[in-house]
């Protein structure tokens, strides 16, 4: 039973419109996290970049010991990676929740707590994206920008966008819960290669 609840065998005999909402959240999810792992790279390219030319510097004293802006850039990297990666790291099932109460032998309780959860959730992720929203068109109106004139508009606008990617999906979930659809799907999670 638990396994059907969690599980994504069921998940393409779904029709209707709660599928199909579940469907392009898991798009737009795929998306985002594609975004992220770009996000990842480019965090990863330029903290090594920061090293070798830390390194370099001391040997050729004519070269700059750093990007300078490597600390602001790795926060709107790494934020922007984990918003954007939350909404597809939901419909695998790999975000952190309390088994206990999942694992329970009565899929009516199960269902409950991940009705009530999707619920939560969804009150929270849609709050945080209109609050970044509202942020964001601040910023942009007051024309702010960083110690490195990049317009902070940008990068907000870009945890938004995460944002509300994680409030999409946890709509769709919310959605297919009370549907009685599958609202984990298993084989999207990288997890269980690496593990």
């Amino acid at each position: 039973m638990i396994e059907k609840f969690n599980g994504s065998k069921d998940l393409h005999k779904s029709v209707g419109l709660p599928a199909a909402l579940q469907r392009a959240a898991d798009v737009v999810s795929l998306i985002g996290a594609w975004i992220a792992g770009l996000c990842i790279v480019a965090l990863t390219l330029l903290v090594l970049v920061d090293t070798a030319l830390a390194s370099l510097s001391r040997i050729l004293p004519f070269l700059p010991n750093g990007t300078h802006i490597g600390w602001e850039y790795s926060a709107y990297f790494m934020g922007s990676a984990f918003l954007l990666g939350s909404g597809m790291t939901l419909r695998a099932g790999l975000q952190l929740r309390v088994e206990l109460t999942m694992s329970s032998k009565r899929q009516w309780l199960t269902r409950m707590f991940e009705t009530f959860s999707s619920l939560l959730g969804t009150v929270i992720s849609t709050s945080l994206t209109i609050w970044l929203f509202n942020f964001t068109m601040r910023t942009y109106g007051y024309g702010e920008v960083s110690d490195s004139f990049t317009p902070l508009w940008i990068p907000q606008a870009v945890l938004t966008l995460g944002a509300g990617v994680l409030a999409f999906q946890m709509i769709a979930r919310l959605v297919t819960s009370l549907t009685g659809g599958t609202v984990n799907n298993l084989d999207l999670g990288a997890a269980s290669a690496i593990e």
